[in-house]
Order: structure tokens, then sequence, then C-alpha cells
């Protein structure tokens, strides 16, 4: 719910719509935004990691952007929704 996350993260729910609205943070789920250019960094290492190796873990990728299974897991889905990866056992590939 919007209120919990504005909460979590010590903005307004008005502030939050707000800074989704305009691009400058991106709402994963209802527990996790990340800022506009951190979330393009991520999404850049883990294309550039995934070109190169074919294939990234869960773990990987938490190793790979020095983050936390509790923000990677959440892109990674999100990446998957929006079709930028897919999921194949317990790694993720890109789509083609």
């Amino acid at each position: 719910p919007l209120p919990d996350l504005a909460g979590r993260y010590q903005l307004t729910p008005a502030l939050l719509q707000y800074l989704t609205a305009t691009g400058r943070i991106i709402r994963l789920n209802d527990d996790t935004i990340f800022a506009a250019k951190a979330y393009q960094e991520a999404v850049d290492r883990l294309t550039r990691h995934l070109q190169r190796e074919g294939k990234v873990t869960v773990a990987q990728a938490r190793d790979l952007l020095g983050s936390s299974r509790r923000y990677v897991l959440p892109l990674l889905e999100w990446l998957d929704a929006q079709k930028v990866t897919r999921r194949v056992g317990d790694d993720r590939i890109l789509r083609v």
C-alpha cells in the first residue's frame, strides 16, 4: 500500500506519487522503490553480465550489485515482468 511504502522511505504519499509519475523513482512493488539512476545502473550491470555470461542467479546478482536479496529479488522479478529477463529454474536469462 502506498501509505506504508511512503512511510518506510520517509516520504509523503503525495511526494511518492509525484516522484513515480515524473520518473525519478521506479516502484517495483508495494515494498520496493529505486531511484531512477540506481535502477538504470543496476539494469545496465545485470544486462552486461547476462550478455557476457548468459545467465545470473539471485546470489550472483546480489554480489554483482553489492546489494541484498531484499532489493535484488524484486528487481529481478520486475525485469521478468517487463520482459527484459526470463526465469529458468534458479537462473535469469535475457529475453531475445
